[in-house]
């Protein structure tokens, strides 16, 4: 069955890893099939049947559920103590995931940087559409600086997210630069979407099929998420599209390279550094989508510990 996994996955846990699921699926699960289908019954499967991974508390994390009004957070505390606290929107195409679907990557995130992860609840396409979750998020973030009674110091904040929900931090990212936020010292960008589907980019090209996220699939997610087609992409939803990024908080940004999305990373890392903005790049090579989510590989606490400094200084 490990001749399912797509050969540019060269890693090779990740590449186990894949092949034990294809072994129980028949097929490297994917969030959204390539197939035509009945969207409602794909959406229902695939929040049934997530992929994440919760694990139990330990010694190293202490987790703390909490909420403003109806909005569920639950919070990541490093218990050798902290400094700063990183908003944090989970994955899943917009579309799935809860306060469970980046319950280890939180857990990770916080231990490796030393800072607290308040993970959000957020509001679900195509029930919510753009800029829904956006809002949640921004509503997160404004309890945090409010001090989230007494949970969190207002004067070190950032943003953080992965995959879909790096999309809504960098887009939280833009409103604090505009002052229509709080202000935030980092946003830590883990494997994010950024633009809107371009099959002419070299990355959706080839990445279409047998992957934890295809091009197709992409195409599939945005289309829930942004409901009118017909109108043009704001940039609150791609914010690669910002006519300038100057004056934006320092940047973390994780691309994996067998991804559709791996493009989009690395132009926006370089758009930022071209305005003036301290960036930490990391492209991890031989990984797909995902590779952040799996349980604890190398590969996954190799690129924490590495983007882990840039998160300290800017708490510093």
């Amino acid at each position: 069955m490990s001749d399912s996994v797509h050969p540019a996955i060269t890693d090779p846990d990740v590449r186990a890893h894949l092949a034990r699921l294809a072994a129980r699926a028949g097929t490297i699960p994917s969030g959204a099939t390539d197939a035509a289908g009945d969207d409602a019954a794909r959406i229902a499967e695939l929040r049934a049947n997530p992929s994440w991974v919760r694990l139990p508390d330990d010694d190293v994390i202490e987790s703390i559920d909490t909420a403003d009004g109806d909005l569920a957070l639950r919070l990541y505390r490093p218990r050798a103590g902290h400094r700063g606290t990183l908003v944090f929107a989970h994955g899943g195409g917009w579309v799935a995931g809860d306060l469970d679907n980046n319950d280890a990557l939180c857990r990770a995130l916080a231990a490796a940087t030393g800072a607290q992860v308040l993970s959000v609840d957020y509001r679900l396409a195509p029930e919510h559409p753009f800029p829904a979750g956006l809002d949640d998020l921004d509503r997160a973030l404004r309890f945090a600086a409010e001090g989230a009674g007494g949970l969190t110091d207002p004067t070190l904040l950032g943003v953080a997210g992965h995959s879909a929900g790096g999309n809504l931090a960098a887009a939280l990212a833009l409103r604090s630069r505009a002052g229509r936020a709080p202000g935030i010292r980092v946003q830590v960008l883990l494997c994010p979407v950024l633009d809107a589907p371009d099959p002419d980019r070299p990355s959706y090209r080839a990445h279409t099929e047998n992957l934890p996220l295809t091009a197709r699939g992409m195409q599939w997610y945005w289309g829930l998420y942004l409901a009118d087609a017909a109108s043009p992409v704001p940039v609150e939803a791609a914010p690669l599209r910002a006519p300038d990024l100057a004056g934006s908080a320092p940047a973390v940004i994780v691309a994996a390279g067998v991804d559709p999305l791996s493009d989009e990373a690395e132009e926006y890392a370089e758009r930022l550094a071209a305005s003036g903005t301290p960036v930490e790049f990391v492209r991890r090579e031989g990984v797909p989508h995902l590779f952040l989510v799996f349980p604890s590989t190398p590969a996954r606490d190799a690129v924490l510990a590495a983007v882990a400094p840039a998160v300290r200084v800017a708490f510093a």
